[in-house]
Formats: structure tokens, C-alpha cells, sequence
């Protein structure tokens, strides 16, 4: 009986003592993130879109600047690759969107670090190694400008070859990851001859699929390809003569948060990878529209998921990311 009273007594104590270490561990990490006193933060956020959620991160963390650093998935990727490779390790925390973090993650730059929020994340958007997780999805749809393209013309990825729509729309020239993933879908060799239809079509390339998203609401071109449906649904919320096709599939891209091996703040790096993952750091991330992978936040409109299959992009493609570069750049890049 004593035995068994020691075990109980014991156990009862490990519980106890559980969340008493993770707070002590807390308050060692936020003492020397005071002493680091600042995070440099590389990713894609427009600077209207990011300085909420900065703005929330110091108020929580007044001691902390962040340093924010935008770029295009693509360049981001060189970036990082190219200061590593120089010996010069500037960056804390990297967000990315897949296929460029997958290259980073195949090439040691993202440090393991198991943050405590991460598992509450459903499987496949956390690393079970701990060297990223989902900070937020991107969905890749069909956008078209209502003054020019009537409810229901557009069903599917296949109507964007109708001749009528020579000339009118317009795609991101780095394009890669979207391109990967419908190949994937269709066959290689059909998605190739696909892509030669679209390349036929004359679309427009340009960077930035914010800036795509805005000429399409401008008229400048009147359809745009793999836009993001949440850019889509804040400029309809603006009042913009802009609609989205919930096509089949609807490839949805993950923006992966990670630490940067070599991080010259660390400490200051985890608190932000923590905060950006927690509940609050999601729901003030979903007032720009994108998608929450957390369950107990929810997409900001509704509308952004209903009715839509979403096709997680497949991460592992990008381990051919040379030979699928080259592939859109020959197809599209010529025009």
C-alpha cells in the first residue's frame, strides 16, 4: 500500500513540476530576449499586412524590435542561401511558402525548435522534428475582374484556353510551385501540354501575386492565374469588381515559420515563432485574410474555404524545384 501511495505521490508531483519547468524555461528565454533586445524577421508580408501583428508581438514584448525584411518567395530563398553561403547568418526567423522553405529545410537552414504552440497544429502542417510549422495557407485560385468576366464563364483551369481570353490575363513569373503541383495533378506530360495552351494564351507575367491581384481589380488584365482567394476576398470586401473560381483542384501553398540555424537572437526568435503560432498571434494574422491552420481559429470570411477542396501543396516536388524552374521558365518565360 505504501508502495502505491509513493508512485501517487510521485506522479502527482511530476504533473505539478511539469508546468512550473516550462514557465521557469519561459522566463530564462524572455530574460535573455531582453538582453538580445531585437529579431530580424525575413518574409513575404506586405508592410500594411505585417504591422499588426508586429505591433501586437511588442506590445506583448515592448523590449523586442522586429526587424521585418520582405521579399518574393523565390528571392527570399536566394537571400538566405546566398548570406549563408557568404558566412554572414543576419536572419532569426524565416517565413516562407513551401517550396523555397523545403529547398532551406533540405539544405540545414531551419534550426529544430519544438515550440509549445505547435501541437495543437492537425498532422502535416508541423514538422514532427520541430523545424517548422504552418504559420498560414495561401489558397491558389482563378481571379477575374467582374466588369469583364461574367459570373460562370470561368469553371474551371481548363476554360482559361478559350481564344477568348487571349491577351487578357496575367501570371507570376516565378510560378514554380502552382505549376509543380498541377503536373502533379494532371500527369506530367498532360499538365506540360496544358501549360502550352495556357503559354499560347499571351498572359502577362508579373511579380507579386498582391500586385496581380490589385491590376486585376484596376482592369488591367481581366483574369489573373493562381491569385490568392483571401487577397480576393479583401479587395471584395473593399468593394472591388473582383470574384474568384472555387476550380478543381484548388492548391492551397503553406507559409512555414522556422528558426534560422545560426540565429543571432535566439531567444527573441522563439518568443515570435511562439506568438505567431498562438491563438492570438493567428487571429490578428487572419485580419489580413489568410488562412489559420490552428483549430480553434477560424477563416476570416467563412467564405474562404466553403465549398472548396483544398489541395495541400506537396512539399517533396520541390526536391526537383531545378528541373520544374526550367520547365516554367521555358514555357512561360519566353513570352
Amino acid at each position: 500500500m505504501k508502495h502505491k501511495l509513493v508512485i501517487a505521490a510521485m506522479a502527482a508531483l511530476l504533473v505539478f513540476a511539469a508546468p512550473v519547468r516550462a514557465q521557469s524555461e519561459r522566463d530564462k528565454m524572455i530574460e535573455a530576449a531582453k538582453k538580445e533586445g531585437e529579431v530580424a524577421f525575413y518574409g513575404g508580408f506586405s508592410v500594411s499586412d505585417v504591422a499588426g501583428f508586429i505591433n501586437k508581438f511588442q506590445k506583448k514584448y515592448p523590449f523586442i524590435r522586429v526587424n521585418h525584411l520582405r521579399e518574393g518567395a523565390e528571392k527570399l530563398m536566394t537571400r538566405v542561401l546566398t548570406e549563408r553561403q557568404a558566412g554572414r547568418h543576419s536572419v532569426d526567423v524565416i517565413q516562407a511558402r513551401g517550396f523555397p522553405a523545403r529547398v532551406m529545410l533540405d539544405k540545414g537552414v531551419f534550426a529544430k525548435y519544438v515550440s509549445p504552440e505547435a501541437k495543437v497544429y492537425p498532422k502535416g502542417f508541423a514538422d514532427p522534428e520541430g523545424r517548422w510549422a504552418t504559420m498560414y495557407v495561401q489558397t491558389s485560385v482563378i481571379g477575374y475582374n467582374t466588369k469583364f468576366v461574367k459570373p460562370g464563364e470561368i469553371k474551371n483551369w481548363e476554360d482559361l484556353t478559350n481564344p477568348k481570353w487571349k491577351g487578357q490575363m496575367v501570371i507570376d513569373r516565378e510560378e514554380t510551385e502552382w505549376f509543380a503541383n498541377m503536373l502533379e495533378v494532371m500527369g506530367r506530360e498532360k499538365g506540360l501540354a496544358y501549360m502550352r495552351r495556357i503559354a499560347q494564351q499571351n498572359p502577362t507575367l508579373w511579380e507579386g501575386h498582391t500586385l496581380m491581384a490589385q491590376l486585376v481589380a484596376a482592369g488591367e488584365h481581366p483574369i489573373g492565374i493562381s491569385l490568392y482567394g483571401p487577397r480576393i476576398e479583401d479587395l471584395k470586401a473593399r468593394g472591388a469588381p473582383v470574384e474568384w473560381v472555387r476550380s478543381n483542384p484548388v492548391i492551397g501553398f503553406l507559409y512555414l515559420v522556422a528558426l534560422a540555424d545560426k540565429a543571432p537572437h535566439p531567444n527573441a526568435a522563439k518568443l515570435l515563432i511562439n506568438f505567431a503560432l498562438s491563438q492570438e498571434g493567428q487571429m490578428e494574422i487572419t485580419e489580413s485574410r489568410r488562412i489559420s491552420m490552428r483549430p480553434d481559429v477560424k477563416p476570416n470570411p467563412p467564405g474562404l474555404v466553403e465549398g472548396v477542396h483544398v489541395r495541400a501543396s506537396n512539399l517533396d516536388l520541390a526536391r526537383d524545384y531545378n528541373r520544374l524552374y526550367k520547365d516554367f521558365q521555358d514555357i512561360f518565360g519566353k513570352k
